[in-house]
């Protein structure tokens, strides 16, 4: 009942943009993910979406029927198996049974009291096709909802993804998946290991960033409500305004005023302010950490005015605009563009380092960069490597592959080490990496046989 009246306080307009378009995905029956960065309320939208069938039915076209949301936890299993998988799935349909018309909730129940116990994959899996023929037989929709797939996939087998896309593939009719990541498709540890699953993910793509200003007003409102000393209408303003909507901030600078309303702290300094508390460093850390390379460049150069509103490259980037907009951290139109909220403004101004962009191949010059920098101080052998690297981007290469692909005809590859290729990996990652010792880059994958991964953006963390 508490979590039911949790729902419940959320307006029915709640990320209305984002559950019109997951709406629209579930109606075509087509599967999804749903992807932002940490902070960013990923978790609470996919919470709405499964505890607020009356929100989501408003979406939907009443032709379309009955539809069930099913959140299933797969990244916290008791066992990476394939019966641990199936008596997961017939767990999350026995625990939303009071969803379900009586007859059909005893069904589940059986099922499940059948087969909890059981070790033999075959078992439980007959007994997921059956629940499923079932839901087939009255013609409903089921979606399954499976929040932080990435730490699932980070520990599951090729056979257990394997499943669940053959799962999808025989009830297609009725079966899809809503799938919540911090990154997209690409950035998993072997995005190869997914097979044909990659293809349902990756085809549709709901970012969760900031939130409107109607929803960010209601979550201040409601971070604020206890505080003895109210916001005034203009501190409140200048709330939302240090924030930027992003709910990790939004959250944290509601608890500030909670224990600082009482303080005569001019609102010019407050963003200073927020700035020296750790629980605002350490959201603002995570933010900047989901980001690649290349996009922590292009907000670095908005905060220092040098992102020309007449710049030539301006055109070729508005597609990673537009993806930096949807993560939460700028926003835009047309040529004017500024990174969202004062606070994330004011922590990039501070961060030090190096920070690099791109890494690209200039074809017509045979010359390569890293954002617009030039990369010359590459010998013969490393600019051959990572030629052929960006070539080959985000692939999981083994240490012969690249030996075969860079290494000159006339030298004999048969006497090259692979201890030879790491001292040239380890050259090449001085030139290219922020900090060589926590690559982004260049990245090394381990186990049999072993080799590096190529990511010419730079891999968030």
């Amino acid at each position: 009942m508490v979590n039911k009246q949790l729902w419940d306080a959320y307006p029915a307009t709640y990320r209305a943009s984002e559950i019109q378009t997951l709406a629209n995905w579930i109606a075509l029956g087509e599967s999804c993910s749903v992807v932002g960065l940490v902070g960013c309320g990923r978790s609470n939208l996919l919470g709405f979406l499964c505890n607020r069938p009356d929100v989501l039915a408003t979406y939907l076209r009443s032709e379309i029927g009955q539809v069930t949301i099913i959140p299933v936890e797969l990244y916290d299993l008791p066992a990476n198996d394939l019966s641990s998988l199936y008596r997961t799935i017939l767990h999350a349909f026995y625990w939303e049974r009071t969803s379900f018309a009586a007859d059909l909730a005893q069904q589940v129940i059986d099922l499940y009291l059948e087969n909890r116990a059981l070790q033999d994959p075959f078992l439980v899996q007959k007994a997921v096709d059956e629940l499923l023929a079932l839901f087939q037989q009255r013609r409903m929709r089921i979606v399954l909802v499976l929040n932080r797939f990435d730490r699932f996939c980070e520990n599951a087998s090729s056979s257990m993804i394997n499943t669940l896309r053959s799962l999808r593939d025989r009830f297609k009719d009725i079966l899809s998946y809503i799938v919540g990541m911090q990154q997209e498709a690409v950035y998993l540890p072997d995005p190869g290991q997914l097979g044909d699953m990659y293809w349902l993910l990756d085809s549709h793509i709901c970012w969760v960033g900031a939130m409107s200003a109607t929803d960010a007003q209601h979550m201040l409102a409601r971070s604020v409500r206890t505080a003895s000393t109210p916001p005034t209408e203009g501190e409140f303003a200048a709330l939302l305004a240090l924030s930027g909507g992003f709910p990790s901030l939004l959250n944290a600078v509601g608890q500030w005023w909670l224990e600082h309303s009482e303080l005569d702290l001019p609102m010019s300094n407050w963003c200073t302010a927020l700035l020296a508390e750790d629980n605002i460093q350490y959201r603002l850390a995570r933010i900047w950490g989901g980001l690649t390379q290349e996009e922590k460049l292009l907000l670095s150069e908005m905060q220092k005015g040098k992102f020309s509103q007449a710049s030539p490259k301006l055109t070729e980037q508005r597609p990673l605009l537009a993806r930096m907009a949807a993560k939460g951290v700028c926003r835009g139109h047309g040529n004017a563009w500024q990174i969202n909220g004062d606070l994330l403004s004011a922590y990039v101004a501070g961060i030090e380092g190096r920070v690099l962009g791109k890494i690209w191949l200039d074809e017509a010059t045979r010359t390569i960069y890293q954002g617009q920098t030039v990369l010359d101080e590459l010998s013969g052998l490393q600019y051959a490597i990572l030629r052929f690297l960006i070539k080959n981007p985000r692939v999981r290469h083994t240490r012969d592959d690249i030996i075969d692909n860079a290494w000159p005809d006339e030298e004999n590859r048969e006497g090259i080490t692979p201890n030879a290729l790491q001292v040239h990996i380890a050259a090449i990652r001085k030139k290219i990496e922020p900090n060589p010792g926590t690559p982004h880059y260049l990245i090394t994958w381990h186990g049999r046989p072993g080799g590096y991964q190529f990511y010419p953006e730079g891999k968030p963390d």
